[in-house]
């Protein structure tokens, strides 16, 4: 069975969860004491499961937050203003694959 696709950007992340968020109350607040056993359980499967998406969506968050402020976002922005003020790195960037694929070959030999 294919994966879901989450949203990719942090506004429709906060779209996904406040949607959920929605949900899982709405089915909380369908609770009633004259509910059958089948109903309940019903609801509660409901709930947990939306439970675990809510989780996991406000997991994504924090880590697409953190890609775009955290330290690899302040090492990935620090290395591309190296490149333009450097040259050579640049260059050695460019040719990193090509580098690999040298290195390998004199391994070979």
């Amino acid at each position: 069975m294919p994966r879901k696709k989450y949203p990719e950007t942090v506004e429709g992340i906060d779209t996904e969860i406040g949607f959920l968020h929605e949900l899982i109350n709405k089915a909380m607040n369908k609770c009633k004491a004259e509910m059958t056993l089948e109903d309940l359980i019903k609801l509660i499967d409901t709930v947990g499961k939306n439970s675990l998406c809510l989780a996991r969506m406000m997991k994504i968050r924090v880590e697409l937050i953190n890609q775009q402020t955290g330290p690899s976002a302040m090492l990935r922005q620090t290395l591309l203003e190296l490149e333009e003020e450097w040259p050579e790195l640049k260059q050695l960037v460019a040719d990193y694959p090509l580098y690999l694929q040298d290195g390998n070959n004199k391994k070979d030999q």
